[in-house]
């Protein structure tokens, strides 16, 4: 546990005139498989969306100081388990009588979940008052009518159960103080569309239970020599953003974190991208849960089956259209940051890039011994057909993974499309080697060509094939960590170098300079994704030393739980917390720099033996 007198995370570059910028850097993620509720260090319930991921919040005080939050307003914090996701919650309060205990899970019933709040005094016996607000974000306030120790209401066409303790109204607030005679566990139970009448005892067996699945989940992990624990990290994360109903994974649990404070650079990321679900496959894929990797690709191939592959890269966790952005008027915003959006606008964008994450996470399932079914591969052949019939010598336009609101001719689009076409071809030649591929062969060697012209001699491959002048962007870093440029190429160097020149901060990367004129106002922070993709690329050119170091650097300056960016003078996190995206491109990272480490100790020949050793142990582990 984290003892509470230690150095507070830093609440980022805001104003005095914009004070409520609750600090990111501790917060802790519970999921129960369809939502997920953020918690400050003292237990307080910041973020809360149920009874799914996309529920209008119940609990918002993250974005404003009047926001609904489940609390204990007369305890302090005096320390806390700082997992960055998990089952459990763990909590360690204090008041005039000692120390309380607290454990918070959140437990799917049915369609519903319910918030469980175990409390257990260490000494003394007098009772905590919990502080209940709920809803009013973007809907009316949740009314809960009082009934001894039960309090009723109903947020849409849920009903809400509050039960332990005894209740009273004040101003629209639920106070109920509840009873800890020292040595016994107590519980304050909220159900949302679910209900839990059964004893502490029953809710105790639960929680322990679900505790122990999660440490088994853990157990069974294949990690990494090096920062493997922010490997696992990483599963934690991706096992909380997933909702169990489809196997869909959300880019994060909130909407409309900044990512420049008291600016508009705030987004509603709680839907599924393909990019995510792809990253994800290929993480779980990597670190031994190929049961796990299943799913994220199930969903992709049920969701998307029907859907206009090029221009539908996100979806909502049920595999339907995600709602058209929109405002929410009445709320104040972390830092004041305004407007506060629910809805994406990415829903009709063209992402040729996230399409390239695809094919290539089918083709890191099957490498870590997935066995490659054949509706993932009718998709990958689609996929490839697709991108095959357009005229591969024309530049295409898009919006690419930074989603920009007017498409371009991205130089990253042609990446992605040849991204697409050689990984098709590389697990064609493995796994369907009857496949008619010389169309793709074709048309990758065009975009190859194209791209490779692009890159000038200084190193710099520009965001848009008409950027005048030319535009660094960190995604380039994608065509060395995926080998469209060779280690043995010198452009790689080049480019890499260039990338970390113009972008770098320190050990982070912006994702191209923040200056650029991107639709929005605002200085963003150091994008995360791309600041460990850096990792990656320099691992994959063979500079371990330099990886290594980079990488040590960043583990040890940032949180356990990872967000959008950061700033990189300060070390606050900015923008939506955590970001799948942030984690599944750190463990990737862990994992080519173990890689290379073993190349370069042992030479290719060795890294091979390594590569095959643990293929068939991860084969065996699929099948088993």
């Amino acid at each position: 546990m984290t003892p509470a007198s230690g150095p507070a995370p830093a609440a980022g570059p805001v104003d005095a005139e914009l004070p409520w910028a609750p600090p990111l850097g501790a917060l802790r993620l519970l999921g129960d498989g369809r939502s997920a509720a953020l918690l400050s260090p003292d237990g307080s319930v910041e973020w809360w969306c149920a009874p799914a991921f996309d529920s209008p919040p119940l609990c918002w005080r993250l974005l404003d100081p009047a926001g609904g939050t489940a609390r204990f307003p007369g305890l302090t914090v005096d320390r806390y388990d700082d997992a960055p996701a998990a089952a459990v919650a763990r909590t360690v309060l204090r008041d005039a009588d000692g120390l309380v205990d607290l454990h918070d899970a959140l437990l799917p019933r049915g369609d519903g979940v319910v918030l469980v709040r175990l409390l257990r005094r260490r000494s003394g016996r007098g009772p905590v008052v919990h502080q209940l607000r709920l809803g009013g974000f973007d809907a009316p306030s949740l009314e809960l009518r009082p009934d001894g120790e039960v309090a009723r209401g109903a947020v849409g066409t849920a009903e809400v159960v509050v039960r332990g303790g005894r209740h009273t109204v004040v101003d629209g607030v639920l106070l109920s103080e509840v009873e800890t005679p020292g040595g016994q566990w107590t519980a304050l139970v909220i159900g949302v569309g679910a209900d839990h009448d059964g004893s502490v005892g029953d809710l105790l067996a639960d929680v322990v239970v679900r505790a122990e699945v999660e440490q088994r989940r853990r157990q069974r992990s294949r990690l990494p020599r090096r920062h493997g624990d922010r490997a696992l990290d990483a599963l934690a994360v991706l096992r909380a953003c997933t909702f169990d109903p489809t196997g869909a994974v959300v880019a994060s649990p909130v909407t409309s974190l900044p990512e420049a404070p008291g600016h508009d650079r705030q987004f509603d990321y709680r839907y599924s991208w393909l990019r995510d679900a792809s990253l994800s496959t290929a993480v779980a894929a990597l670190l031994g849960h190929a049961d796990v990797a299943r799913r994220y690709l199930g969903f992709v191939h049920r969701a998307w089956a029907g859907s206009d592959l090029l221009d539908t890269p996100v979806l909502d966790v049920r595999g339907r259209p995600v709602p058209p952005e929109r405002e929410v008027d009445g709320v104040f915003g972390w830092a004041g940051s305004r407007p506060v959006r629910v809805g994406n606008q990415a829903r009709g964008q063209r992402q040729y890039d996230s399409l390239g994450l695809f094919v290539e996470a089918v083709s890191v399932y099957v490498q870590a011994g997935g066995t490659l079914d054949g509706s993932t591969w009718r998709l990958v052949r689609r996929l490839a057909d697709t991108v095959a019939a357009e005229d591969p010598g024309q530049v295409q336009e898009s919006s690419g993974v930074w989603e920009l609101r007017t498409p371009r001719p991205l130089v990253n689009g042609d990446v992605g499309r040849w991204l697409v076409l050689d990984r098709a071809l590389w697990i064609a030649r493995g796994w369907r080697p009857w496949t008619r591929r010389g169309h793709w062969a074709r048309a990758r060697d065009v975009l190859a060509q194209r791209i490779v012209g692009a890159v000038r001699d200084d190193g710099l491959l520009p965001q848009a094939y008409d950027g005048d002048p030319p535009v660094p962007d960190a995604s380039s870093l994608m065509a060395v960590a995926f080998g469209l440029l060779g280690r043995n190429d010198p452009r790689a160097g080049r480019l890499v170098d260039a990338v970390l020149e113009r972008l770098g901060d320190g050990p982070y990367v912006h994702r191209y300079p923040t200056g650029a004129d991107d639709g929005f106002s605002g200085a963003e922070g150091a994008f995360l994704p791309v600041t460990f993709l850096a990792v990656t690329a320099l691992a994959r050119l063979g500079r371990v030393d330099e990886a290594r170091a980079r990488l040590d650097r960043l583990c040890a300056a940032l949180p356990r739980l990872l967000a959008e960016e950061v700033d990189p003078r300060s070390g606050a996190l900015l923008g939506n917390t955590p970001l799948v995206w942030s984690h599944a491109e750190l463990a990737r990272a862990v994992y080519v720099l173990d890689a290379a480490e073993r190349r370069a100790r042992w030479g290719a020949a060795g890294e091979w033996a390594w590569r095959l050793q643990r293929y068939a142990r991860l084969r065996l582990d699929a099948v088993t």
